[in-house]
């Protein structure tokens, strides 16, 4: 992705389903039906995500009877998740950048123009295949060889869910440094 707009802070990157569809100008900022469902959203899949880690940091102290517990939650937890993405269609994957205020993503063809609104789906975790939903306005389009990258300046989200957002970046950011020093030391 270019540089030039490359964005500042903390972001996250994943590749993950993600739609998106113009709003009409007098839209206001991100509903209250949309921001109760948001944060949700979010708790269900920071809890996905504890369980898994904190488990893992963990599991020398737990005894047999609950990994067995654990195993068995977690096998029906993914087969339920399969059984509902079955009958869903999720949108192509996108490679995104996720901050706290911005989501940029690349796709082939552009979204709409500068200053434009948006409302976008966004999909977190494959075990839980229900929507993020976010507004914003294009804050700038970069036109690459492999497609156009956008940038899109969020709407303000109430707070509770402006903090999940902002555990949830942090939390994958912090998971890509762990990666990446794996690697360079396994190199």
């Amino acid at each position: 992705m270019s540089e030039a707009n490359e964005p500042g802070g903390v972001y996250c990157e994943l590749n993950a389903p993600l739609e998106w569809k113009a709003r009409g100008e007098t839209a206001g900022g991100v509903s209250s039906a949309h921001d109760a469902a948001n944060e949700n959203c979010l708790r269900i899949v920071l809890g996905l995500d504890d369980v898994v880690h904190e488990l893992a940091d963990e599991a020398v102290e737990l005894s047999q009877e609950l990994q067995r517990l654990d195993f068995k939650v977690n096998v029906i937890l993914e087969l339920v998740a399969q059984l509902v993405s079955q009958n869903l269609s999720l949108p192509e994957d996108h490679a995104i950048k996720l901050g706290s205020h911005f989501i940029q993503w690349l796709a082939q063809t552009p979204p709409g123009q500068v200053g434009q609104s948006l409302e976008l789906k966004l999909y977190l975790d494959s075990r839980f295949p229900f929507p993020l939903r976010l507004t914003g306005r294009i804050s700038a389009l970069d036109q690459l060889a492999d497609g156009c990258n956008t940038t899109l300046a969020l709407d303000q989200q109430q707070e509770q869910t402006q903090e999940l957002l902002e555990k949830y970046v942090f939390r994958c950011h912090r998971r890509h440094i762990a990666r990446m020093k794996t690697q360079t030391a396994n190199n």
